[in-house]
Formats: structure tokens, C-alpha cells, sequence
């Protein structure tokens, strides 16, 4: 039996067994509360994320679908120690997506281990699935995730992270391939199992926040990565890659400021490997909402992705999006992001030498939030 699965269902048998209480702002606090024993107390949370999606690309094509449908499990054991786990639900299958231990050494210090979203730019896993503005993340955070560590945004390894009330650094040492995972001991001959990959990679990030964290937010983000993972590679060559962002945010969370501006930069450069050259990857964002009242929002975001492949040869790809969310949470005084629907219309451009709005893509989808 898949013990994935089994915590999947066992999970779900809580959540309907009538525990209820009031969902927390943030993504990674217990949204239902129950205390195991004096010094242990668990909580229990939970998204769907059902969608309506129309696309006009090569077909038109309409339907329905399950963006996401997670479960979320947090223990705190002492004052010390916390678990993070996460499940993810598509179809008959279950996903662990995250697990995740902490140790909390101060107030300010918090040393994480295991399977989980580390350090990375701003833009994609670190804006939480629930705090997502326009349904997806920006299109040069998803292109960044799936040319580094994976489309998940999640790596195995170990962070340091440190927290005031006006900066957050993060150093991060991980396996730098979410796909690698290496079990087995000296008893196995040979200790191979896992997929091979080179070496390490360490991320390092600071965040500052001049006043309160609902306004003004800079941060920026470096990384190197050794691996020469499969998502890296040229010819059947895998490749040592430079990553780095920036970012400057007024508000960052939907609903948080009567008008919000969010700019991103990212950068991937990889090494030179003949005959291909060096190849470089930027990208970068502006979004733009304002509140037209207090439970709707209005968006827009224009991207820019630039690839410098290296062999004298460039492509180029724009990314519009606009639409709007529509907050049922904030009508029950809860925070804006937590129950929405959101709509949203997307052009890209085909990927050329020269920008070319002749026969774009064009997507139109409408989610519904419910985050508990």
C-alpha cells in the first residue's frame, strides 16, 4: 500500500471529523490547533484550488481541472523543535511535498532540515501557493525553477535562517536537484541508489523591510550550483550554473495596499561548454494592482524573458497578464488572500530572435481559493 496515500487519507479523515477553527495568515502556520500533551500541540491545514481554463495556442481547448489540493500537518514539540509536513492530491495519487524539521536555537536563529522550499528567488515557491497574484507565478520564475532544481521549487537540505523584525538572511546548502534523494547505507553494496548528480549547490538570500512587512520589501538572492543536474544540461552535458535575483516590493500579498507594485530580476548564467558557449538566462517583471474596493482587486503584469543561448543565437518571449481577484475571505473579516476567485487573461508570445506578437497563445482561467 502507498504510505503516501495512507497519510493523505488519514489527514482527511481528521479534517472531517469535525475539528475547526480559525485559518492563520501565513502559509506555514497550523490553520486547526489541537493540543497532544502539554508540551506537543499539532495543527492541521488545507487548499483546493479548483479551475476553469481556456487556452487558444495551437488548438483551442476548454475544461475543467484541480490546480491544487493540499494538506498540511505542523508539530511543534517543546519550545525547540517543529515538523512541517505537506501533501499533495492529483487524480488517485498522493505527493509529499514537504518534510521538514526545525530547530529553533533563539529567537532570531532557526536551522531547517530536509525536503522543503529554501532559499530561491522571491518570485516563485517563496510566494506561497495560496499568495500567488494572478494564479500562476511569474512566467520567469516558473522558467528559472524548471532550468535549476526542478518544478517544484523544493531541494533536500539544510538552512540557517535568520529572522528581526526588519531583515531575514537565509544560507542554504542543499543537494541542488530535488530529484536526488540518498537513502541507503554502507549495508547496500553498491551505495548508489538516487539519481547521480556532481555535487552541492549553496543559496544565500537577504530580505529588508525599512518599515512594516505589508509595504515596502527589497531582497535579492545569489546561488552556485555544482551539480550538473539533468534540468542543466547541453548536448548530454550537465552544467555548473550561476543563479541570482533581485527584487522590490510595495506590498506583497494580495490585498495588502489600496495600490501595489511588485518588480523582479532573475539571471541563471551556465558554464561554457563546447561547441554550445555560454549560456545566459534573464528575465524580469512588473506587476501592478489597486483595490477598487475592499474585497476586489484589479492586476496587471508585463514579463520580459531574454535567452543568450550561446552559439550566436538569442530568444525573446513577452508575457502579459490582467484580471482580478475577488476576496470571499475579506467579506467574512478574514485576510484578503485566503478565499478568492480569481480571474485572469495571459498572452505569451512564441519564443523567436525578435519580439513577434503574430500568432500568440492566449489563456483565460478562473480559480476559485479556499485556504484553511
Amino acid at each position: 500500500m502507498n504510505i503516501n496515500k495512507v497519510l493523505f487519507a488519514a489527514v482527511a479523515a481528521a479534517l472531517l471529523a469535525g475539528i475547526t477553527s480559525e485559518a492563520q495568515a501565513q502559509e506555514n502556520e497550523p490553520g486547526i490547533v489541537r493540543t497532544m500533551a502539554d508540551d506537543i500541540s499539532l495543527g492541521i491545514g488545507g487548499t483546493i484550488q479548483p479551475r476553469l481554463t481556456y487556452t487558444s495556442d495551437q488548438n483551442e481547448r476548454v475544461g475543467f481541472g484541480l490546480r491544487r489540493m493540499r494538506l498540511r500537518l505542523y508539530t511543534d514539540i517543546g519550545d525547540d523543535l517543529g515538523v512541517f509536513l505537506q501533501m499533495e492530491g492529483s487524480g488517485a495519487s498522493a505527493t509529499l511535498l514537504d518534510v521538514r524539521g526545525e530547530y529553533y536555537l533563539n529567537d532570531n536563529l532557526t536551522i531547517r532540515a530536509g525536503r522543503f522550499v529554501g532559499t530561491q528567488p522571491r518570485a516563485y515557491a517563496r510566494t506561497g501557493h495560496a499568495h500567488i497574484d494572478a494564479i500562476d507565478r511569474p512566467a520567469i520564475s516558473d522558467k528559472w525553477a524548471r532550468m535549476t532544481i526542478g518544478a517544484d521549487g523544493r531541494d533536500y537540505g539544510v538552512e540557517a535562517l535568520w529572522n528581526t523584525p526588519n531583515w531575514e538572511l537565509r544560507g542554504f546548502l542543499h543537494n541542488g536537484y530535488n530529484g536526488w534523494n540518498f537513502r541507503r547505507g554502507a549495508s547496500n553494496d553498491p551505495v548508489d541508489d538516487g539519481i547521480s548528480t556532481d555535487g552541492f549547490a549553496f543559496s544565500a538570500s537577504a530580505t529588508h523591510w525599512p518599515g512594516d512587512r505589508d509595504e515596502l520589501e527589497l531582497g535579492a538572492y545569489g546561488s552556485v550550483n555544482t551539480s550538473q543536474n539533468p534540468l542543466t544540461e547541453i548536448g548530454g552535458t550537465g552544467r555548473n550554473y550561476y543563479s541570482y535575483s533581485a527584487n522590490a516590493y510595495w506590498g506583497p500579498l494580495p490585498g495588502q495596499q489600496p495600490f501595489r507594485v511588485k518588480a523582479d530580476f532573475i539571471g541563471i548564467s551556465y558554464q561554457e561548454v563546447e561547441p554550445h558557449g555560454i549560456h545566459h538566462h534573464l528575465g524580469a517583471s512588473l506587476f501592478g494592482s489597486a483595490l477598487v474596493a475592499s474585497h476586489i482587486e484589479l492586476f496587471a503584469m508585463g514579463e520580459y524573458l531574454y535567452n543568450d543561448l550561446g552559439d550566436a543565437s538569442t530568444e525573446k518571449q513577452v508575457f502579459l497578464t490582467a484580471g482580478g481577484s475577488y476576496s470571499i475571505s475579506v467579506l467574512q473579516d478574514r485576510p484578503f488572500f485566503m478565499n478568492r476567485l480569481i480571474l485572469a487573461y495571459n498572452l505569451r508570445t512564441q519564443p523567436s530572435d525578435d519580439i513577434d506578437f503574430d500568432d500568440p497563445a492566449h489563456v483565460v482561467m478562473l480559480q476559485a481559493q479556499f485556504y484553511f
